[in-house]
């Protein structure tokens, strides 16, 4: 019989991911995934720090039988902590991930002028505001936001994460 495909998303604050994954267990949602009643895939975003890192081995017991990806959210110039071996394999080795996406960072100037437009990234390109009305934000910094976007979709692709969750092959 094949698998019916069911999907649901959410998302959770940094630090209650392993609340949630506990809750997921409790109700009998992780048993059901590892009948094959449901797909899991989880994308857990990651900020260059040690609090962030941490968060790995709480979620490590939860995620064997879904598509677990990390996702490297550069939201500045540090990196996570690739120049140390030791410290970077004390994290990323205690999961088995599907997959590792990276989101770059995005110029700093962009980002504030979307936060202060108060629309999400694909309005603030379109040059629209909240109501749909014409904006008038900058070519130059729509276009960052633009190739910033580009990047992030070419990293979606490049896993396979919209076949993945429209259960393709």
């Amino acid at each position: 019989m094949p698998r019916r495909s069911r999907s649901a998303s959410s998302t959770t604050r940094a630090g209650a991911l392993g609340g949630v994954l506990k809750a997921l267990r409790d109700v009998g949602f992780l048993d059901a995934v590892k009948a094959g009643e449901y797909s899991f895939t989880l994308l857990h975003v990651l900020g260059p720090s040690i609090a962030s890192l941490d968060e790995i081995s709480e979620v490590a017991p939860y995620v064997q039988d879904a598509n677990y990806f990390l996702v490297k959210n550069h939201i500045n110039d540090t990196n996570f902590f690739e120049w140390d071996p030791v410290t970077h394999r004390h994290y990323f080795e205690k999961v088995r991930p599907s997959g590792e996406l990276t989101i770059p960072k995005l110029n700093e100037m962009s980002y504030e002028q979307v936060e202060i437009s108060g629309v999400p990234f694909s309005t603030f390109v379109a040059n629209k505001t909240a109501s749909g009305d014409p904006a008038n934000q900058s070519f130059v910094l729509r276009g960052y936001v633009r190739t910033w976007q580009a990047k992030i979709a070419d990293e979606l692709n490049r896993v396979k994460l919209l076949d993945l969750l429209a259960g393709r092959d």
